[in-house]
């Protein structure tokens, strides 16, 4: 390993020992986590002691109807407590400012490189940006601003270097973990985590203190979250006529199309084979059952190379309060099933369903019955 450069031009012994202690230890910290809130918040952590720095602010990107924005999320100030500047569960994306609205981040993001700019007149703080991942990835694209008295040198960009080659190696384990390797999904492992959580992020209040119009807001939406089942329809024929490989092709294709139609902030998930999941942040079912006919209806105009117009079942339902990953999947996959009785190529949401006398619900075994 290369020797470390430190922030004094002529370090002493001791320095130096503190230096690497104090790196050393954050490493440490950063390969302790196994989520990415808290790697991100260990991060900020080390930049503000190893590099001294009065602000660091890490900024996300999000996505919705086509159009990127920029999601500050974490920010901390000399001398301040790490705080939480959005609150992904209820964000209004399309308030946010605009990818292109800020070329110095948007040439960070695109060139994978650090950025300086220059102190604005009657300032003599240097912004330093740093891209977050040295590839363009499809989770965690980001950017880290750090504002500084004076500029970064050649020791405290080598630290940073150092710091962030542990991050990103740490966001790659859990790709590999969570992503599912044909469609780059979310896999199957990591669905209940990402259900509690939601669950629990959307009942309770966030731990920074919200306006009182994000308060109306948050209590205005709820339920908030909505879970889709997926199917593909007739899928055993495409590997039937054309093949695996084939098939393969087609599912990568339509996590693409699921990626492009939905929000960032959702999440979607490949439940292996052909069914996908995707727990959805909508304020009522008529947003839930659009987003999803939205990704039907682009599904069945879509020509598969090969294989041409393939469609899909889905099944929606809204989350509850104790609510079960199993019992959510149930009742979707009960809408779906009865999509797929009544013709395919259909969305149907289940409390409609049931609303509607179609699908009884049998309280001595807990299951549900089609009419």
């Amino acid at each position: 390993m290369a020797p470390v450069l430190f922030l004094n031009a002529h370090p002493t012994y001791n320095d130096m020992s503190v230096g690497i202690s104090s790196l050393v230890e954050h490493v440490i910290r950063l390969t302790q986590y196994r989520d990415r809130d808290r790697l991100d918040s260990a991060l900020t952590e080390a930049m503000m002691d190893l590099l001294a720095p009065l602000e660091v602010t890490l900024v996300g990107v999000v996505s919705e109807a086509g159009q990127r924005y920029w999601l500050p999320w974490i920010r901390r100030e000399r001398g301040g407590e790490l705080q939480t500047l959005s609150d992904p569960l209820w964000v209004q994306v399309p308030q946010l400012q605009r990818l292109e609205d800020d070329p110095h981040r948007r040439h960070c993001l695109e060139s994978l490189q650090p950025v300086e700019i220059s102190p604005v007149a009657g300032s003599t703080d240097c912004l330093t940006l740093v891209p977050l991942f040295e590839d363009a990835r499809e989770h965690g694209l980001g950017v880290i601003e750090i504002r500084s008295a004076q500029r970064l040198g050649p020791a405290e960009l080598n630290m940073l270097g150092r710091l962030l080659s542990v991050y990103r190696n740490m966001q790659g384990m859990l790709d590999y973990s969570e992503c599912d390797a044909l469609t780059g999904l979310l896999n199957r492992k990591s669905f209940d985590d990402a259900f509690f959580k939601m669950l629990r992020d959307g009942s309770a209040e966030p731990s920074t203190p919200l306006s009182a119009e994000q308060v109306e807001r948050r209590h205005a939406a709820a339920p908030t979250y909505w879970l889709a089942m997926l199917d593909v329809d007739h899928f055993k024929q495409v590997n039937d006529v054309h093949g695996h490989s084939i098939g393969d092709e087609v599912l990568l294709l339509l996590a693409r199309l699921l990626k492009g139609t939905l929000r960032s902030l959702d999440r979607v998930f490949r439940f292996g084979g052909e069914e996908f999941v995707v727990l959805l942040r909508c304020p009522d079912e008529a947003g839930a059952l659009s987003a999803m006919e939205r990704f039907r209806g682009r599904m069945a105009d879509y020509t598969f190379p090969q294989v041409g117009h393939i469609t899909v079942s889905v099944g929606v339902t809204a989350l509850r309060a104790g609510d079960s990953p199993s019992a959510a999947r149930e009742r979707a996959d009960q809408a779906v099933y009865y999509a797929k009785e009544h013709g395919r190529n259909q969305v149907h949401s289940y409390e409609q369903l049931i609303a509607r006398g179609v699908l009884q619900i049998d309280s001595k075994v807990g299951g549900v019955e089609l009419f």
